[in-house]
């Protein structure tokens, strides 16, 4: 807390939310078009990231109030509670990137959503390279102050900016963290806030597509009110076939 008691991480992220829904509103708009276009013609959305950023297919899958017709990216290895030290050498390989894409099973028109704070490193790059390859529509999730003018991982030498089609950008700073700290060091992240944010905004505006549409939104009730196996059951008939984690798998 600062001197007037108030939280200056609380605050900046506040700030980050508020330029958020000012700034992306229309990039926001596209990625919710394409969900739209993609749910209509019965497919289904992958969200990929790795590392921290695995955070958001986690909670964007099989969650209450949340899309039905969503497949997590996962890559158990890119995650820091396996081994810190490899997860963090494993999301800069591009070959961990494309392996995600060919066992999610992407078809031509549907949208894939990688997220990334700094967008440089091969996996999550090649995730989008390769979804696009497969005739996906590609989004991001990134952050533009931490991604321009670092040298990407990738081979290729892009950033995830610049393989996507539709940006969405968080201008969360470059080292995500928000409290600068005496030894010149900063602390507490504010990434997950952002991304998690992004996610819902363009879920909102996902659902208002469906509805102007007159498509029915896949949307998971919670297991743990009255009725929620019952409805639900639906959507795992309907969507296990596509996505691994609906079966026990991935």
């Amino acid at each position: 807390m600062s001197e007037r008691g108030t939280s200056v991480w609380l605050a900046g992220v506040r700030t980050l939310l508020d330029q958020l829904e000012a700034t992306q509103g229309a990039a926001i708009e596209s990625l919710a078009i394409a969900g739209c276009g993609a749910i209509t013609a019965g497919g289904i959305i992958h969200v990929g990231g790795t590392g921290h950023s695995a955070i958001i297919p986690l909670e964007a899958f099989h969650r209450a109030g949340g899309l039905a017709a969503m497949n997590p990216l996962w890559d158990p290895a890119t995650l820091p509670p396996t081994g810190a030290p490899q997860a963090t050498q494993l999301e800069r390989d591009p070959a961990r990137g494309r392996a995600a894409v060919n066992e999610a099973g992407i078809k031509p028109g549907e949208l894939l959503i990688v997220v990334s704070q700094s967008g440089i490193n091969g996996a999550p790059v090649e995730t989008a390279t390769a979804g696009a390859e497969a005739g996906a529509v590609v989004g991001a999730f990134v952050s533009l102050p931490h991604s321009s003018g670092l040298t990407s991982r990738h081979p290729s030498g892009k950033t995830l900016a610049e393989v996507a089609s539709i940006v969405i950008d968080t201008g969360v700073p470059r080292g995500d963290a928000l409290l600068p700290r005496p030894d010149g060091s900063s602390a507490l992240a504010a990434s997950t806030m952002l991304f998690t944010a992004a996610w819902y905004l363009f879920l909102e505006r996902l659902l208002a597509r469906l509805d102007e549409a007159g498509v029915e939104t896949p949307i998971w009730k919670s297991s743990n009110a009255p009725g929620g196996d019952d409805w639900n059951a639906r959507y795992f008939a309907r969507y296990s076939d596509r996505i691994a984690g609906l079966r026990g798998e991935g």
